[in-house]
């Protein structure tokens, strides 16, 4: 990852610690993963199921400031619809924003899906993710994480951790390892089989780091 965009996901997750509502922000480790996701397989659209106050599209747009991509999200609650305008900017006009997945009509297909809400209508993905697809998990949700594997037979999945504790000015204790990212490829080709041979090894090294600080 360049300094540029670096610097940039670090300076938009600073303004975000200290936003309202910064309780439910994702991880830095998470928002990181996923830029690093939409560098490496370059999706054209990606869907947010669950926008929050927009710490993960925020840095989306600001990394991505060509607007060649597609951003959709889903949001019904009205502090989070505030803040995102509030957060977000001129940003916030390039992104698409619907009250849950039902309300996404049309043909239109994600590249790539992130899961980080509590939305239970989970099975409208299958119709709406492009045949080789990558749904990333943010945060813990175990009940989603089952049910979307069951609607992918096919897929491959490895949970991706980080090896570096909270920042102190993060809303979440200092001496906690940075929230993952679990990764769903869904009918994986070749170059998505290699990332996730490769994240699976990462994440046995990560384990074991953190074994060895316990």
């Amino acid at each position: 990852m360049s300094v540029n965009r670096r610097e940039i996901i670090d300076e938009t997750y600073l303004t975000f610690c200290e936003a309202e509502g910064n309780q439910h922000i994702a991880s830095r480790y998470a928002i990181q993963k996923i830029i690093e996701l939409l560098r490496r397989f370059k999706p054209d659209s990606v869907l947010e199921v669950g926008l929050g106050i927009g710490s993960i599209s925020g840095t989306i747009l600001r990394v991505f400031d060509d607007k060649n991509l597609k951003l959709y999200g889903t949001e019904n609650n009205q502090f989070c619809l505030e803040a995102l305008k509030n957060n977000l900017g001129e940003d916030y006009k390039s992104l698409n924003i619907y009250s849950d997945l039902k309300a996404i009509k049309g043909n239109v297909k994600f590249d790539l899906v992130i899961v980080d809400g509590g939305d239970t209508n989970l099975e409208i993905i299958k119709n709406k993710i492009s045949d080789n697809g990558i749904i990333i998990i943010e945060g813990d949700r175990k009940n989603q994480l089952k049910l979307l594997k069951e609607y992918f037979p096919d897929h491959l999945y490895v949970h991706s951790i980080s090896k570096r504790k909270n920042l102190e000015m993060a809303p979440f204790p200092s001496k906690n390892w940075e929230g993952g990212v679990k990764l769903i490829f869904i009918n994986p080709n070749f170059k998505q089989k290699i990332y996730w041979l490769r994240e699976k090894f990462q994440t046995k090294m990560r384990y074991s780091y953190r074994a060895l600080r316990a």
